[in-house]
């Protein structure tokens, strides 16, 4: 019912005003499921841009949190982990598995943490860096892995950040692209299989089955910013 969607919005807006973000991005998905049970596609529409909001402000604190890219010096016992991160980012990497980045996010979000995570299914001292999603659709991309100053270390900003210069004269368009600070590779990482899933989602499906591809995809990458404006694109030609 609309009145129901207009009361769970309510709260939403009210959170997002007092920068609950966890809780407006909670509420959000639960208007946009009823939102979609009951064809509501303006509705639906609607709601995306406050969650929208939310999953962009979570994604800032997380990015000035701690960092960790790679996990290959650390135990299984992931609570610790949750420990030294606070709020942050992390790449998890290999000897630890998928599993782990899924049962680590898990526990961040159950216990309303800041916390983004990627999965990188292979060792973390390789040149490129294979990142995969947990959740969701397989998808995968190779993505050029963080400088080595930033490996396997636990970096508190802003000072604990070795800041990546490089060595020689800039010659080309993509060393002028490289990551400054840790949290840059991490977002650019995240914004890249984003990409790649938005790839996957075929050009001939049309409708209600193209928002639902659209709302798995965002389960790879929950704050990707293109894949949150098709998904409006898909609810308009519903």
């Amino acid at each position: 019912m609309a009145g129901d969607l207009d009361t769970t919005m309510q709260r939403a807006s009210e959170a997002l005003a007092c920068m609950d973000y966890l809780t407006c991005e909670r509420l959000c998905l639960e208007a946009l499921a009823k939102a979609r049970g009951e064809s509501n596609w303006p509705y639906y529409r609607r709601i995306l841009l406050p969650l929208q909001e939310s999953r962009r402000q979570r994604r800032m604190i997380a990015a000035d949190g701690c960092i960790r890219l790679g996990t290959a010096d650390l135990d299984e016992d992931v609570l610790s982990w949750l420990d030294q991160l606070g709020a942050g980012c992390i790449a998890v990497t290999w000897p630890h598995t998928v599993e782990t980045a899924r049962q680590l996010s898990q526990i961040a979000m159950d216990r309303r943490l800041y916390v983004e995570v990627l999965f990188v299914d292979c060792a973390a001292d390789v040149a490129q860096w294979a990142i995969q999603s947990y959740r969701g659709p397989h998808v995968r991309c190779i993505w050029p892995a963080p400088s080595d100053s930033w490996i396997n270390r636990w970096l508190s900003p802003p000072t604990d950040y070795p800041v990546t210069v490089p060595s020689q004269p800039v010659r080309s368009a993509d060393q002028l692209n490289l990551p400054l600070y840790p949290a840059d590779w991490f977002l650019d990482a995240c914004e890249a299989l984003g990409d790649t899933a938005l790839t996957q989602v075929g050009a001939d499906l049309n409708g209600s089955d193209r928002v639902e591809a659209l709302e798995k995809c965002l389960e790879v990458v929950t704050d990707h910013e293109i894949l949150h404006q098709r998904l409006g694109d898909a609810a308009a030609s519903c």
